[in-house]
């Protein structure tokens, strides 16, 4: 059983952390097309308000996908969560994502960051680093497991 909660709370976790950036890039957007409208309108006519009409016809389908995916991901994990475990997830995920971010770097940037890491530091850190972390993801998501039983 610990097994399904562990998973349940990290896809959860995750999930939110998405979204979190989701709404942060629509906000970015809105503001910086909201600002382009307001200089239109500023320097031409008034007229270009009516742009601003897609655009909240857009927000609203965001928000309303936003409730919706918020309903489901609190069904993903219905529990609270301890500081512990909140921390330990929080810690995993952000090693999952480094790994994911590494795998999908360019050869040619590894090798740069290589050979930058050979000149300033003379080792391999950031290579080694992301073998340390991917190869204890294993363990540290057993460690995840025995703090949900």
């Amino acid at each position: 059983m610990s097994r399904i909660t562990v998973a349940r709370a990290l896809t959860a976790r995750f999930a939110r952390r998405f979204v979190r950036l989701a709404d942060i890039l629509v906000a970015v957007i809105t503001i910086i097309l909201v600002a382009g409208v307001w200089a239109l309108t500023y320097f031409f006519s008034a007229w270009w308000w009516l742009l601003v009409l897609p655009l909240l016809f857009l927000l609203g389908l965001y928000v309303i996908v936003r409730l919706i995916v918020a309903v489901i991901i609190s069904h993903v994990h219905v529990g609270q969560l301890s500081k512990g475990q909140r921390t330990a997830l929080d810690d995993f995920i952000d090693k999952v994502q480094q790994a994911i971010e590494a795998r999908a770097t360019p050869l040619p940037l590894i090798a740069l960051i290589c050979i930058k890491d050979i000149v300033v530091h003379r080792d391999l850190t950031t290579v080694r680093k992301i073998i340390s972390e991917t190869a204890g993801l294993r363990r540290d998501y057993q460690d995840l497991e025995k703090l949900f039983t």
